[in-house]
């Protein structure tokens, strides 16, 4: 079984988990071709700038990123949610959210709103332009969706979704 290790200055290294410990088993670069053939990782991240590159054809040049779209949609699907919550179920820092929800609410999209029983944090809530954009990308997303599954089946997908979601998994 093959594995791929990133090194500190920046190459990445080969290493045969089933190979003896031999001098001939020594960790060696990874070639292009080893890269595009037997890197997971290398694979996953290709298709994610595919994917990308897609979606921004679609949206615009200025079209909300995806964490802030997908930040918007759930604002608008959690009505109250807070800026902590928010940075859990998008995984990332609170530092992080901060910077997403000012975007939002700078274009209009979300606002602040104070908790009675909770001085530090705010409930966060989707305004009416916030809603009409949200409908306006949701069409564009459906339309990038069947893009980007055009050239697999259905099983395929379902199948995709699946290996995916245990790889995002812990």
């Amino acid at each position: 079984m093959n594995s791929s290790t990133l090194r500190p200055e920046g190459g990445v290294v080969r290493q045969n988990a089933e190979a003896p410990d031999t001098a001939s088993s020594q960790a060696r670069p990874l070639s292009y071709t080893d890269l595009q053939n037997d890197s997971l990782g290398y694979a996953i991240k290709r298709a994610q700038v595919r994917t990308y590159e897609a979606l921004f054809r679609i949206l615009g040049p200025s079209a909300l990123s995806p964490a802030r779209m997908t930040a918007l949609s759930i604002v608008a699907t959690r009505p109250g949610v807070n800026q902590s919550e928010l940075a859990e179920m998008l995984s990332i820092t609170r530092a992080g959210v901060v910077k997403i929800v000012d975007a939002l609410g700078s274009l209009g999209y979300v606002r602040r709103q104070s908790i009675p029983d909770d001085r530090r944090s705010y409930a966060l809530r989707v305004t009416n332009s916030g809603l009409a954009e949200l409908r306006r990308l949701n069409g564009l997303m459906q339309r990038h969706e069947r893009q980007i599954a055009a050239r697999i089946t259905k099983a395929e997908r379902r199948q995709l979704m699946g290996l995916l979601e245990k790889i995002a998994t812990e």
